[in-house]
């Protein structure tokens, strides 16, 4: 009798432990799109996995899905919140059908530069954390956001001249973008980076506007004649990563810390990687021979340009709540 209580007793002690075990290892999906040389993509998310796996200890396991394999651009904020990945690349403005005051980072109301906005855009700042609680309605916790740079616009005319601009069919990568752009008269469709380069080859659009360093990495210079860097007179590509708000909660709390830990510490280095690198990219298209023009302030080109958006711009101040522009346009 005393043999089968032993054996009882340890045959429960097993089943309870093995549940323990099961969870020592916890594992989560990654997902980016758009060009894996680009510094979102190349150092964020590797510094970022890594840092993760350091502070705790290898707990943590990772399911990297690059290059649009899981996720496309347009379906993470969809995806984010059901759950079909944990974590994503995304673009803040993507989520305007969701939360519509992020449209102001894709608009001409959005004047902060590159080193104001990755100042603004730390997770402790106010501007930050409006962000986050408008996301955390979706399901979603925002994790960090960062500025990419003034869109580029790579056409196959001249467009230092808004007025080249109308009647021309052009790419936008987000419902905010295809405003401005409509704003100067183009004919805006919204596209996923992955189809850029095939429908300008095609001839299916005269050009397209998006992140200088995806737009370099998915080679559009070899299918367009010009590159304009718009200076952030249509506002500036907000990217980031997001995070199921469900699957964030339900870790440990140590894991917890070591996910936020991480964010900050590839938050950092992806800053000074696309600050010190803009510019470069620029030169870069340059030598593929491609007419390369920035709009500079104090220049006859941004003038024109700030003239051709004046009234538009007027006219979405009061669509945004005053919260959201006051941020914005607080910071000098």
């Amino acid at each position: 009798m005393k043999t089968t209580v032993k054996l009882v007793v340890a045959l429960a002690a097993t089943l309870f432990v093995a549940p323990a075990f099961a969870q020592d290892k916890i594992t989560l999906s990654l997902a980016t799109w758009g060009a894996s040389s680009h510094p979102q993509v190349k150092t964020y998310a590797k510094v970022f996995m890594d840092e993760v796996v350091k502070r705790t200890n290898g707990k943590v396991e990772w399911k990297y899905f690059p290059d649009d394999t899981m996720v496309k651009q347009a379906f993470v904020p969809s995806a984010i919140p059901g759950g079909q990945v944990d974590i994503s690349l995304t673009t803040l403005d993507n989520w305007i059908g969701r939360v519509p005051q992020v449209a102001i980072t894709a608009s001409p109301l959005w004047t902060l530069t590159m080193e104001q906005a990755q100042a603004e855009l730390q997770p402790d700042k106010p501007l930050f954390q409006h962000f986050e609680k408008l996301l955390a309605k979706q399901n979603t916790k925002l994790l960090s956001l960062f500025d990419i740079g003034a869109p580029a616009l790579f056409s196959k005319f001249d467009a230092r001249d808004p007025a080249a601009l109308k009647g021309r069919t052009l790419r936008a990568y987000s419902k905010g973008a295809s405003q401005s752009l409509q704003a100067l008269g183009a004919a805006p469709v919204t596209m996923g980076v992955a189809d850029v380069y095939s429908a300008l080859q095609r001839g299916a659009i005269d050009g397209a506007l998006g992140g200088l360093q995806g737009a370099y990495g998915l080679k559009h210079y070899e299918v367009t004649k010009y590159a304009l860097g718009t200076g952030g007179v249509l506002g500036a590509l907000i990217n980031g990563y997001v995070m199921n708000r469900r699957s964030f909660e339900r870790l440990p709390d140590d894991v917890k810390k070591a996910v936020l830990e991480a964010t900050q510490v590839a938050l950092d280095t992806t800053n000074k990687e696309i600050a010190q690198s803009y510019q470069q990219y620029l030169a870069d298209t340059r030598k593929h021979g491609l007419e390369v023009s920035e709009l500079k302030p104090g220049t006859p080109e941004r003038a024109a340009w700030e003239a051709a958006l004046k009234d538009y711009r007027e006219e979405i101040k009061d669509e945004f709540p005053a919260e959201t522009v006051a941020l914005v346009t607080s910071v000098r």
